[in-house]
């Protein structure tokens, strides 16, 4: 498949999502990117935040510990395939993490890597009830979401 092509679906893609997530906190898209909420598990800790991806195939990772309130990791990701890709992750205590991702759809997707503090799991694109199947939680946990809010609980 063509750049030409794949930006042509990346649009298309950015299109539906803006359609099909209209008004969501969590969201959103315009023709030349998209935004996702991203959930995950590093040291049994629970991050939550956002990515954001752009038509080059390329984009930015914001997320924050729901356990530690100053503890955020930023970072790039890109895709070398058509599915699959790599992102870096600079976490404000100074680690930083290297992950590696597969697409379950254009918007949607889950992701492995390591750092110093031991290994990392993660989900973009999925709602906390789907996500909890591709990420490796803590022994006794789960993921929901409360008032809106994702959080990890007691099984």
């Amino acid at each position: 498949m063509t750049d030409k092509h794949v930006n042509k679906y990346l649009a298309i893609a950015a299109t539906l999502a803006a359609v099909a997530f209209p008004g969501s906190a969590h969201s959103s898209a315009t023709l030349t990117s998209a935004q996702v909420p991203v959930i995950a598990i590093l040291q049994d800790d629970l991050f939550i935040g956002d990515a954001v991806g752009y038509m080059d195939r390329t984009g930015t990772i914001d997320i924050k510990s729901a356990i530690k309130a100053d503890l955020r990791c930023v970072g790039k990701f890109r895709y070398t395939s058509w599915k699959t890709g790599i992102a870096n992750v600079q976490c404000n205590d100074g680690h930083e993490v290297e992950l590696s991702f597969s697409g379950l759809s254009l918007l949607s997707g889950y992701g492995h890597g390591k750092s110093p503090r031991g290994p990392v799991s993660f989900t973009f694109g999925l709602p906390a009830e789907e996500a909890g199947a591709y990420l490796k939680l803590p022994a006794g946990k789960k993921i929901v979401t409360r008032d809106k809010r994702v959080e990890m609980v007691d099984l």
